[in-house]
């Protein structure tokens, strides 16, 4: 066993005995929080119609039964459907339902014929779909939809042609949620590109506002919600409208370097001059979101306010920070004209169905041979994804095991409880336990109350059973609790339409429910995956990450000529989703038991300086020429002294940097770094024609990485 699989081994066991110590029963009480602004009804109303037309369509044929497994294959790929953008939201739902309809024959089948080789089924799902948390939440969701399928086919056990018959139907219920997104397409052409541009030019704004006031803190550290949707537009989009969008979306990102280089400037001469320029790329910025957000019919008004405000965009001759604040004038005006020309040429252009490729960075990766190589990367027991895997597997199986052996009455929903509740994470596991059995509590009553009010009325129970699902729907995203009770009702109505009496499922469920929920917090004492035994090798890699994307800036700017923007802006993009990933991870070890020395203050210190430096290579990153540019000038022997100056930091940087993020994935003190301060000092030399704020912009780089340095060796200090 290797050193760090004792450590792992000490730490996991240490924390299982301090567990239930440190556990915040009061917390347990809490029902919240309720988001009730993400209550939404168009999309409940599009995922609800694919559950109730296969249920229509049945009753109108006198095979209500076929109508309900068509159902059934519909539900879980709506919520399937609430994952990716266009043609990756369609991608989840085709994933949920196929592997929905194996999961249907393989339950239903073994069930029938040997219901005892249901453990090692149970035992390999688990495996798959707990693994599947490295894939993302797209297709983590996708599979988590397959042991549904499983479960609910193991109460209805079938001979292999009948299985076969109703796996075709869960999958045909999967494909027609899956073909209604596809229709939606038609009815949103353009409209969730143009509100995801103008939540990040918004973003800016704010940003821009709270510069103009005297905040000078950091951008932004997410990604523009445009970035996303982007690079995975709606197929029928026109190609020019693509195109401008794209533009807008690069600009964004201009603007964005531009405005981090202004504060630079504004923290060191805060005056109402300074700031002025600031202020009005607010106030202009604003008008931008406004205009991308608008109807159709507001529109026109709106451009023409941002074309009045156009002449107010200029700076007066020799005020300091001059060129900065022209380029961002002249992005704002760049802006403007790709407004003007999106609306123009809005009805000129027919749709073009080859998709083009999009020039920003893209949210995650994708692919079969991606998932492929992480999946198997995520194997070992080191990793998070790894163990939980494991875990969920052995506790899903035992579930399962016990259910046999005692013949628990509908025992199914114990093990379909543990699969939906035990996440790699503590709170999630904890909150989604305790609020999982309290909405099925619930759910049961007002569930089997509606199926004997509307029985035997097959109308009264196919309406009862699509107002539930569309309240499910619709609350998904305000408060897992009120989702769980609208689920249960519409669960136990449409098994009640398969024949199984609601108020018998009712009390099963609840009472199934409740010993799975049970059954997952033990295993989570048991046998946890603490963020904080994992958090380590994040925080490296934020380390790692940025280190690459500051080199690749120095280096550009020693060398404009062979500077790839690219390249630039993808490891820019790839730096902002580790602090995301960190910043994440430092709120998960806020919830958990402490786990020395990477406590919740140590990860949020780190995240902190991690920040400044982001904040130091947007100015760095500013001052990169365009390439063309670089490429037309010609290097003298002055240029040349300068590109060894600044090729001599950027090594220094980088042997520091892979320094310290060795520290933090060891936690243990950094050992020596170069003399990065001495490196940077010799850049001052009088005969150096380096822009004087590149002198400032490394001197902030330097004073960050010994910050970082500083808070390595005072918090990794004791073993």
């Amino acid at each position: 066993m290797t050193d760090d699989q004792r450590r792992w081994t000490h730490g996991t066991l240490r924390s299982s005995r301090s567990y239930l110590a440190r556990f915040q029963w009061r917390k347990l009480r809490q029902l919240g929080p309720f988001r009730w602004g993400d209550v939404a009804p168009w999309r409940a109303v599009r995922v609800a119609v694919g559950v109730m037309v296969p249920l229509a369509v049945g009753s109108a044929c006198g095979r209500l039964d076929y109508g309900a497994f068509a159902a059934l294959g519909a539900l879980p790929a709506g919520f399937a459907s609430f994952q990716g953008v266009t043609r990756s939201r369609v991608a989840a739902v085709a994933v949920s339902g196929a592997g929905m309809a194996v999961s249907t024959f393989v339950g239903a089948a073994t069930a029938a014929v040997a219901p005892w080789l249901l453990v090692p089924v149970v035992v390999v799902w688990g495996y798959v779909v707990g693994l599947a948390v490295c894939l993302g939440p797209r297709l983590s969701v996708a599979a988590l939809q397959w042991p549904v399928g499983l479960l609910i086919a193991i109460g209805m056990p079938l001979g292999p042609t009948e299985a076969a018959l109703r796996a075709g139907l869960v999958l045909a219920g999967g494909l027609f949620q899956g073909v209604l997104v596809a229709v939606s397409w038609a009815f949103q052409r353009g409209d969730p590109e143009r509100a995801a541009l103008a939540e990040s030019y918004r973003i800016l704004a704010v940003y821009a506002s709270g510069l103009a006031a005297g905040h000078f803190g950091p951008p932004s550290a997410m990604a523009f919600p445009a970035a996303v949707a982007l690079t995975d537009p709606n197929p029928l989009l026109p190609m020019t409208a693509r195109l401008h969008f794209l533009d807008l979306l690069e600009q964004a990102e201009r603007i964005r370097v531009s405005l981090a280089a202004l504060a630079d400037r504004a923290a060191d001469d805060p005056s109402e001059v300074a700031l002025r320029p600031v202020a009005y790329a607010a106030r202009t910025l604003d008008l931008i979101a406004d205009t991308l957000s608008s109807g159709r019919a507001e529109r026109a008004g709106r451009s023409r306010e941002l074309n009045e405000l156009l002449p107010s965009l200029a700076v007066a001759p020799g005020t300091r920070g001059q060129l900065a604040s022209e380029a961002l004038f002249g992005q704002l005006r760049a802006v403007t004209r790709s407004l003007a020309g999106l609306d123009a040429g809005r009805r000129r252009t027919p749709v073009n169905h080859k998709a083009i490729s999009p020039v920003v960075p893209a949210a995650g990766q994708d692919g079969i041979g991606w998932s492929a190589l992480t999946l198997r990367a995520n194997l070992a027991l080191s990793g998070e994804a790894g163990r939980h895997a494991v875990r969920l597997a052995v506790v899903a199986g035992l579930a399962e095991a016990m259910v046999q052996a005692t013949g628990l009455f509908e025992g199914r929903w114990v093990v379909l409880t543990i699969f939906l509740v035990l996440k790699p994470d503590y709170t999630s596991t904890v909150y989604r336990s305790i609020q999982r059995a309290g909405g099925t509590a619930v759910g049961a009553g007002l569930g089997a109350a509606a199926a004997w009010l509307a029985h035997p009325n097959s109308v009264g129970l196919i309406v009862a059973a699509g107002i539930a699902v569309a309240a499910a729907y619709a609350l998904f995203d305000v408060n897992y609790l009120i989702y769980s009770s609208f689920l249960t009702v519409f669960i136990v109505i449409l098994l009640d339409i398969l024949g199984l009496p609601a108020d018998t499922t009712a009390v099963a469920r609840l009472t199934d429910t409740a010993v799975g929920a049970v059954i997952a917090l033990i295993a989570y004492s048991v046998w946890p995956t603490w963020e904080g035994l994992t958090a380590q090798e994040k925080f490296a890699r934020l380390v790692e990450v940025h280190n690459t994307y500051t080199t690749a800036l120095l280096r550009s700017l020693a060398h404009p000529a062979q500077s790839d923007p690219a390249r630039l802006r993808g490891l820019q993009a790839a730096a902002r989703r580790t602090r995301t990933d960190a910043e994440a991870s430092s709120d998960r070890l806020a919830d958990e038991p402490p786990h020395p020395p990477l406590t919740p203050t140590v990860a949020r210190t780190l995240v902190a300086v991690v920040t400044r430096l982001a904040r130091t290579e947007l100015s760095l990153h500013a001052l990169v020429p365009p390439r063309a540019t670089a490429i037309g000038r010609e290097d003298g022997v002055a240029r040349d002294a300068d590109a060894g100056r600044l090729e001599a930091l950027a090594t220094a940087f980088d042997s520091a940097m892979i320094t310290l993020a060795e520290a933090v994935r060891t936690l243990r003190p950094p050992g020596p770094i170069p003399p990065l301060r001495q490196v940077q000092s010799e850049m001052r030399d009088r005969s150096t024609a380096l822009d004087p704020r590149l002198l400032q912009i490394t001197d902030h780089l330097v004073d960050t990485a010994h910050t970082l340095e500083d808070v390595l060796r005072r918090h990794l200090a004791s073993p």
